[in-house]
This record gives C-alpha cells, sequence and structure tokens, in this order.
C-alpha cells in the first residue's frame, strides 16, 4: 500500500465577498485551500473535491496488481499551480526496448488528478528516450483510464485497461521502429511544425531549428520529427517553471492530434 502522506491534503472554504463593512458569503462558489490556508482554487459550489491521498494509493495499488514487470520502477511526484493540479509518473526500466540502434525508451505510466476543476482523475500511458529524456506521447485509449471526480476508484477497470498497458507500449514502440526507418521531406515537416505551432511564429522558428539537431543526429526520418515535437512539449522554456506540468500536459495534448498523420507516413512507407 502507498503512504497515503506522501500527498499533501487540500480543503474546502466559504468565499465571502467584503464592501465597506457589509460582508456577504458567495452561495454560487467555494475556494480550495492548501494545508496553510491559502488559497490555491475557486471552484463551483457542486465541484466533488478528490483527494489525491484517497485515489492515488488506490491507483498504485493497481499498478502493483498488473502484470508490469516493477523490478526497478521509480515514482516520481510533480505539482503544478501550488498544489492544484498532479501527476505521478511511474517508470519501468524492465520494459526498456531499442527503437534503433543504441536508442532505447522505457515505459512510462503517467496518473494525474487535480483539485480546481481542470482535470478528471485519469492515467495514461507513454514513454520516456532515455538519450534526450523526450517523453513520447502516445494515443490509445484501450490502455488510459479516466474517471468522474469520486474518492473510490473502479479498481477492477482500472486493472483491465492497465492489463493492455504493456501490449500498447509494444505496439508503439514497434510503430516507432518504423519511424526510424521513414524519410520525411523538408516541407512535409514544415506543415506539421505549422498545425503545432499554430500562429505562433516563434514556435515555429523553434521547432524547425530543433529539427535541424534531430535530423542530424537521426537524419531526415519522421523519428527526427516526432523528437522535434516531444522535445519542445518536454523541455521547451517554460514561462512560469511552477506550473511546468501543465504547461507539459497542455503541450503534449498539441502532439497527439498530429500523431495520425505521422502514423499514416510510417505505415505507407
Amino acid at each position: 500500500m502507498e503512504i497515503v502522506n506522501e500527498y499533501p491534503r487540500v480543503y474546502e472554504q466559504s468565499l465571502f465577498t467584503k464592501k465597506e463593512w457589509i460582508e456577504k458569503t458567495v452561495e454560487t462558489h467555494k475556494a480550495i485551500v492548501n494545508e496553510a490556508g491559502e488559497p490555491i482554487a475557486v471552484v463551483g459550489k457542486n465541484y466533488n473535491l478528490v483527494q489525491d491521498a484517497d485515489i492515488m494509493p488506490q491507483f498504485h495499488d493497481v499498478i502493483m496488481k498488473s502484470n508490469l514487470d516493477r523490478t526497478g520502477m521509480t515514482k516520481k511526484i510533480h505539482y503544478s499551480h501550488n498544489g492544484a493540479k498532479t501527476k505521478v509518473v511511474y517508470t519501468f526500466p524492465a520494459h526498456e526496448m531499442a527503437v534503433d540502434v543504441g536508442d532505447f525508451v522505457q515505459l512510462q505510466i503517467m496518473v494525474l488528478n487535480s483539485c480546481d476543476g481542470t482535470w478528471k482523475f485519469m492515467s495514461m500511458l507513454g514513454a520516456v528516450r532515455l538519450a534526450c529524456m523526450n517523453g513520447q506521447v502516445v494515443v490509445d485509449s484501450l490502455s488510459s483510464y479516466s474517471a468522474k471526480h469520486t474518492s473510490t476508484l473502479d479498481t477492477d477497470v482500472a486493472i483491465a485497461k492497465m492489463e493492455t498497458a504493456l501490449e500498447v507500449y509494444e505496439a508503439n514502440v514497434k510503430i516507432w521502429q518504423q519511424y526510424a526507418k521513414t524519410g520525411i521531406t523538408n516541407a512535409t515537416a514544415t506543415k506539421i511544425f505549422e498545425q503545432v505551432a499554430g500562429k505562433s511564429d516563434r514556435l515555429q522558428v523553434l521547432l524547425e531549428e530543433t529539427f535541424l539537431k534531430y535530423k542530424a543526429e537521426m537524419g531526415t526520418t519522421v523519428w527526427a520529427l516526432f523528437n522535434t515535437l516531444t522535445d519542445w512539449s518536454s523541455h521547451a522554456k517554460f514561462k512560469n517553471e511552477a506550473n511546468k506540468v501543465a504547461t507539459v500536459y497542455n503541450r503534449e495534448a498539441k502532439v497527439r492530434k498530429v500523431l495520425p498523420f505521422l502514423k499514416e507516413m510510417a505505415l505507407a512507407a
């Protein structure tokens, strides 16, 4: 069983407005405060707060009951927005695989929760590339788990989802192996960068420059393009380091949108 007090508790408090000597209770919203009483979120009055300390240990038990090889497993807890968002990352060195010669990835499971209404409780499958520590993004609903904000986890469903994680991870590594063998034109890469960057010229330039680095290492391949994107999502400069967890999540969501195009290119090669 995971240690419950690894996760600090937060609390609900009433909100008040004050004008001169008149004080009124806010009926439509409530505050979420940390152990020091400092506000970290304002949510609707009907928002169901789920404590990390209640839900995260339950998912830890799911991982411990799964078919994953936990030899050397590590767990890191990350917070964002002054503790309003939590991300727990499990890494499984025993499930290391080679994408290319000397280029290895390891399986990761990410578990997320929030107390500000932005994230429901969820888990996601991914990987980390050891050469640069880029978080490799995966799109697959079979291996993900999400739930409404209740403090009781549907353990049977979560375990069933987790049982597919290894299969999905291995399937994605095979796709990445194909990425490494599949060439791509600079023009096609630019189109994909434009889709991710949107109206941000600065991001467009950053992606093009980063692509030069990965092309030198991997050749002009889909794997180089993919790692250009995950380099940005994992490492590019953050406006606020304290909110890095949330920023990475939002960046990875943009990367996921273009993954079908990369997979299509690799499978067509």
